[in-house]
């Protein structure tokens, strides 16, 4: 028969039908079933069902709100809500309260430039304020939308926000819980300094750049009482009368006004070189590099250890006054004269060999990095300019050795990317090792479970390598520190008295209380200064350093209720927050609470484009969310982020996101079969698994194993092991049992015992699927939800109403053995070029339990192979099945295509005994 015979038979044939369309429109059709979801409040309606359940909390890194939000957000934010959606199909309280970092410095520069101010000294602090959160505000709409658009379940109704009253008053809360711990003091120290910015920074906020510094080398010379001191402790007793000159190396000239020291190594080895008519001391382990092409007529005259010369001086090269010879362990020798110019108030190690000397702390460097009245003759000349001018004067006066640039890897500031300097000021300080807080958050990391395992060693070094805490910044808009300065003696001080009155205060109004109001407002009654006993106060104007801020979230948003407990059971950032949020987090946690704000941490890493480079739209790699959203869809893209390995860089583009739409249609295509060809299933004819039909079972039980293996990889945060056994169980199925089904499906009975059995297994396998999916395409499962028909939906009115549980029973390994098998036996018939499929009989041989097995599926194993006929022979010798393939007896049916013995047709074409049941039937 030809195949116009079989489209005659067409009207009796049941065809799939569905409203679930193979085109998906994603960018079209998503925002519509975001709508629908606030519409019936499905999150909320989720964490109704499981509100018996223990809590389980993921908590929120606050993104800035100064911008949109970029794929790397994308990435990180949709991981976050995968793990929620997991948590919530497990049957878990997962709230998920979506925060935002509404304070300092990225939000304060955003503002200015949208006002096109350039100096913030210009505007009125309150006004500034006023803008700032105006600013954030707007930037927290923007990026909630986004966020709802991604298909996130969050309260996003009830946001944490750094700027809230409430969040205000529990950053201070915490400042006066540290202060009555004496955690916090405020000193002198060379801090991380950004001269554009004009604020202190921690080092979280620093990122290390490329730059070109003039690299060199300066003769310290020693007057003639100093040189003959010098060369007495070398033991020289020579008749040399040549100049003296410990020689120095440095890649920052502007530094050398506020030289007080040179810094030796004790145990390196120092020599006196005689290179023409000069005397150069220099580490013998660097005297060739220092030297450079002098050395090669050199002489050594005397060496001694660097701790022989500890106390001795030579003349600063234009400054009047002596640097004294000290010792240091930082001092290598792997660069530079093994002699390190030395100024306290620049350096951090400076700062604290000029403390163990008690040398003077020079900082002539004002907040905009110019040079005041300490530094002449550069008064009033910004530092990095000063450098060639320096440079010239060294030359001209007969100091400077030698010059070159150098590139190095410098400190930029985080947000203006702009170099920094160190520069010695007086700031409020976390104290890292009273109380043995460093030692506590080490063993606290100790307890917490990382994913990788290895973020475990990264924090710790993050933890062991913290630099006292500097958390005061000189800027305007963010939580003041509550601190007070004694007009009578100018003392600062930070007393947890006034700071809980400020918290009070603040709780009440907002930390805009602090700018508006007096000083006396904020002060307990009878206070004074314990120094010099005077009542008479003005308020400091520093602000909280936004990582403090940030790394309290854990006491604003948790334990507060039982359906938020403290500590969170997982937080996720990129692998940048090691040394941010990470960080801070368990420095704060373990210094108020004693423990870790958290039971495990993941990280993932930076999103790059296709080429491996980090994204930029200056070079048009660069892409918003919510663009990428309007062009690929946020299932596609959130697909995209469960077939990377997140927790390493990854990358995007165009071409990586065609390849991935693929796999997404394959997937969205199975769903359509299933749903078209279970739409005439009426509830009261299900079929439980056990009463199924052998393949319909076994398919149902491959199922179990399916979602029990996805489970597994969630809890184990395998999102792309669960993508690739997403994708592997749709190429299985599509490869065996919706080929197997097709006919009984579509030429079956429609309302017959073989069909239904085959649609129970197809709505087994649906339930299943769709509830492994949903977490990483909500949009996808939930629309195949919604097109099933509603009597089969039942009470559950979302996708998001399934539950692991309910779908999954245990699979046997000889089930899974027996589909294997299977799938083995049918490649093999598929891989017949003459006979194909339904012209083939196939005779298989088998022995034992795997002949029991096999004949035990009945004229379901003839589907599967997808064949007219098979014949089973015992093989007792036979090790595993094998087939032999031949033509099948019999004519072609003209409406199943099986070959059988026909029965006289009528004008349509003949057909087999079980088509003419289904025909009739229909009659």
């Amino acid at each position: 028969m030809n195949d116009a015979s079989r489209a005659d038979y067409r009207a009796t044939l049941n065809l799939p039908a569905t409203d679930f369309p193979m085109k998906a429109e994603l960018p079209k059709r998503e925002p519509a079933r975001v709508a629908w979801w606030n519409e019936q409040q499905i999150y909320r309606r989720a964490l109704e069902r499981n509100a018996g359940a223990k809590p389980w909390i993921l908590h929120d890194g606050p993104p800035y709100a100064n911008g949109e939000l970029h794929m790397g957000h994308f990435l990180n934010m949709v991981l976050k809500d995968m793990f929620v959606k997991i948590a919530l199909l497990e049957g878990r309280a997962a709230r998920f309260v979506p925060g935002w970092d509404m304070h300092g410095l990225p939000i304060e520069l955003e503002t200015l430039k949208h006002l096109g101010v350039k100096d913030f000294h210009q505007i009125d602090p309150l006004e500034l304020r006023a803008k700032c959160k105006e600013r954030a505000l707007y930037w927290l709409e923007r990026q909630s939308s986004t966020r709802e658009r991604m298909g996130v379940f969050a309260e996003f109704d009830r946001p944490y926000r750094t700027v809230d009253p409430s969040f205000e008053a529990t950053i201070v809360e915490a400042l006066a819980t540290l202060a009555e711990r004496e955690q916090l003091y405020r000193g002198l120290r060379a801090t991380l300094w950004c001269i554009h910015d004009e604020t202190a920074l921690a080092e979280a906020e620093i990122e290390y750049e490329t730059k070109i510094s003039p690299s060199i080398y300066v003769r310290f010379r020693a007057d003639a009482a100093q040189r003959a001191e010098i060369l007495a402790r070398f033991g020289y007793v020579g008749e040399e009368n040549a100049p003296l000159s410990v020689l120095i190396w440095t890649t920052t000239p502007w530094t050398l006004p506020a030289n007080v020291a040179i810094a030796l190594r004790a145990d390196a080895t120092y020599g006196v070189y005689r290179v023409g008519d000069e005397l150069f001391i220099v580490a013998e382990a660097l005297a060739e590099q220092a030297l450079g092409d002098a050395f090669a007529g050199a002489h050594l005259l005397a060496s001694l250890p660097g701790s022989a010369l500890d106390g001795a001086r030579a003349r600063h090269p234009f400054a009047q006054r002596d640097s004294v010879m000290v010792l240091a362990d930082y001092v290598d020798l792997e660069s530079g004269t093994g002699a390190v110019h030395t100024a306290p108030g620049h350096g951090a190690d400076d700062f604290a060999t000029g403390v163990k000397y008690d040398l003077p702390i020079l900082n002539p460097v004002d907040a905009s990095g110019h040079f005041t009245a300490e530094g002449a003759p550069y008064i009033g000349m910004q530092v990095f300019a000063a450098n060639d001018r320096i440079v010239a004067d060294l030359r001209e006066s007969g100091a400077l050795w030698r010059f070159e640039s150098y590139s190095h890897s410098y400190p930029h500031c985080w947000r203006c990317h702009q170099p920094v300097i160190f520069r010695a000021t007086a700031q409020w300080f976390i104290a890292m090792d009273q109380n043995r807080l460093r030692a506590r958050a080490v063993e606290a990391a100790q307890g917490v479970a990382f994913e990788p395992e290895w973020g475990r060693a990264r924090l710790v070094q993050m933890l062991e390598n913290h630099p006292e805490w500097c958390i005061s910044r000189q800027r305007t808009w963010g939580t003041p520190i509550p601190a007070v300065v004694c007009k009578g003696c100018n003392e600062s001080l930070l007393d947890p008295r006034v700071a809980r009155i400020a918290a009070a205060r603040f709780r009440e109004v907002g930390a805009d209380a602090w700018w508006s109001e007096p000083v006396e407002r904020f002060l307990p009654e009878g206070f004074h200064c314990a120094r010099c006993g005077s009542t008479t106060f003005e308020k400091e104007r520093n602000i909280v350093d936004i990582w403090f801020e940030s790394g309290v979230t854990h006491l604003a948003v948790l334990g507060h209720d039982a359906t938020l407990p403290w500590p969170s059971d997982l937080v996720l950032e990129g692998g940048d927050q090691y040394r941010g949020w990470f960080r801070s987090s368990i420095v704060t946690a373990v210094a108020l609470e004693g423990h870790a704000p958290y039971r495990c941490v993941v990280k993932n890493g930076w999103v790059n484009d296709e080429q491996g480079r980090p994204m930029s739209k200056s070079r048009g790699t660069g892409i918003d969310a919510r663009d990428a959203m309007a062009t690929f869809g946020a299932d596609v893209l959130r697909l995209w982020s469960a077939s990377v390995e997140f927790v390493d860089d990854v990358r995007f583009g165009p071409n990586v996101v065609e390849q991935v739409a693929r796999v997404y249609r394959n997937i969205r295509n199975r769903i359509r079969f299933i749903l078209g060809n279970i739409a005439d299933l009426p509830p009261e004819a299900i079929v439980e698994p056990a009463a199924m039909l052998p393949l319909d079972r076994l398919a149902c039980r491959v199922t179990d194993a399916f979602v029990a293996e996805v489970r597994e990889r969630y809890a184990a945060f395998g999102i792309h092991d669960a993508y690739l056994a997403i994708v592997a169980f749709e190429s299985e199925m599509s490869g065996l049992a919706f080929d197997a089904w097709k006919d009984p499906l579509y030429s079956g009975q429609r309302d017959g015992a073989r069909r239904r059995s085959a649609q129970s297994a197809l709505f087994y396998l649906l339930r299943g699927f769709l509830t492994a999916l949903a977490p990483l395409l909500p949009f996808t499962a939930e629309e195949a939800w919604q097109s099933l028909p509603e009597a089969l939906r039942g009470d559950r009115e979302s996708v998001f109403a399934l539950r692991f549980a309910d779908e999954h029973r245990v699979s046997n390994a000889a089930d899974l053995a027996l589909w294997e098998q299977l799938r083995t036996l049918r490649a093999q018939v598929a891989a017949s070029n003459s006979p194909r499929d339904f012209e083939i009989a196939v005779d298989l041989y088998a022995g034992g339990e795997q002949f029991e097995a096999l004949a035990a599926l009945d004229e379901t194993l003839r589907e599967a192979l997808i064949v007219s006929e098979v014949r089973m022979h015992r093989d007792p010798a036979a090790q595993s099945a094998r087939l032999t393939i031949g033509q099948a007896s019999g004519a072609k049916c003209s409406r199943c295509w099986k070959f059988r013995d026909l029965r006289e047709g009528d004008a349509r074409g003949a057909i087999c005994d079980d088509c003419e049941r289904a025909v009739s039937a229909l009659a």
